[in-house]
């Protein structure tokens, strides 16, 4: 127990040695809760770098009065931030359908015209804009060649029946197209 308070002390001054043996140390319990969670995107190294950010908050924080050993107050940190970072991903699944939702809506309060519509679009933060941003830029690749020319009409503002005038198809057919774009969009931010 001092061995570990004096590596703690080392470690709030600076010392790289001592805050890699007290993570080596407390590195199962990243693994556990890998083991446990899912975030999406996240590799190895990415459970491993946010296990060093709490560890190292964690010795910051850490009172040593306090009747409760290291191990489980960064347990207990680890835990949170685990939690904080899934709630954030289900929030941004929200979000995208909220966005689709919403995009139905102008839909039908327009006549199925998007003019304007492109305004209501602003993110929240400028974190969330460049991934919606990033994620819409490369979402035409996902869709067919038909769903593509549909999706670049409806982001022109045209509604259905236009659409398909200039496609020289069915509505029924627009309509199937457009529905299977919205599934591919709800998806590709889930």
């Amino acid at each position: 127990m001092k061995e570990e308070q004096e590596l703690i002390r080392q470690a709030r001054e600076g010392s790289e040695e001592a805050f890699e043996c007290i993570f080596k140390k407390y590195m199962p319990i990243v693994l556990h809760q890998r083991s446990k969670s899912y975030l999406r995107f996240y590799d190895l190294d990415d459970w491993l770098q946010e296990g060093r950010i709490v560890c190292y908050q964690s010795i910051h924080r850490y009172d040593c009065y306090k009747n409760v050993t290291f191990g489980l107050f960064f347990k207990i940190n680890f835990e949170r931030w685990v939690i904080s970072a899934i709630r954030f991903q289900e929030a941004q699944k929200r979000k995208i359908n909220q966005v689709t939702d919403s995009l139905d809506y102008q839909i039908e309060l327009k006549g199925e015209g998007l003019s304007g519509f492109q305004e209501d679009l602003r993110a929240e933060t400028s974190l969330e804009y460049v991934f919606v941003r990033e994620t819409l830029e490369n979402f035409s690749t996902c869709l067919s060649d038909f769903e593509r020319d549909v999706y670049e009409y409806v982001l022109q503002g045209e509604d259905m029946d236009s659409i398909a005038k200039h496609l020289n198809v069915s509505r029924q057919k627009v309509d199937c197209g457009y529905s299977r774009l919205k599934r591919k969009l709800k998806n590709k931010f889930s």
